[in-house]
């Protein structure tokens, strides 16, 4: 047997091309390189062309696949449950929180101010301003916590 192939199959391979000295005498050098470069073209037919340049083997292929369709449905299920938010609605929240405690922070001078007047105490003044402070960003915590629930 040639290459562990039976007659019939080195005849079909003959009719393909396979280069033949005289009727069942080969030259097993030629008849190898046709052969191996008989295979790699086969491999390649069979090969599924990647971004990367490399080929993928069908079964390598079926089974990205089989795992990118596992991971839609992973996303299409934790969009059901509420577990995934568009990324428009996270901008838009983080927009409107910058722009929210802007605002609060930007009013505490003036709410502060005529507390703060005629003030000689610099303990009483840092104190007066990290009461202020910190009111500003509870009642910031609190509403964030309330648009979570």
């Amino acid at each position: 047997m040639f290459f562990n192939l039976t007659k019939q199959r080195v005849h079909q391979l003959v009719a393909e091309g396979m280069p033949r000295e005289l009727r069942g005498k080969y030259d097993l050098d030629k008849c190898a390189q046709w052969y191996i470069r008989y295979l790699q073209s086969v491999i390649e037919k069979k090969a599924i062309p990647m971004d990367d340049g490399e080929y993928a083997s069908e079964h390598k292929e079926k089974i990205r696949k089989m795992r990118l369709e596992a991971d839609l449905k992973e996303i299409d299920l934790a969009q059901r449950r509420g577990q995934l938010i568009a990324i428009g609605d996270v901008d838009k929240e983080m927009s409107e929180l910058v722009l929210t405690t802007k605002a609060r922070l930007m009013s505490v001078p003036a709410r502060l101010a005529p507390e703060l007047v005629g003030e000689n105490s610099r303990v009483m003044i840092q104190a007066k301003l990290d009461k202020s402070l910190r009111e500003a960003l509870g009642q910031l915590a609190a509403k964030a916590e309330s648009a979570h629930e």
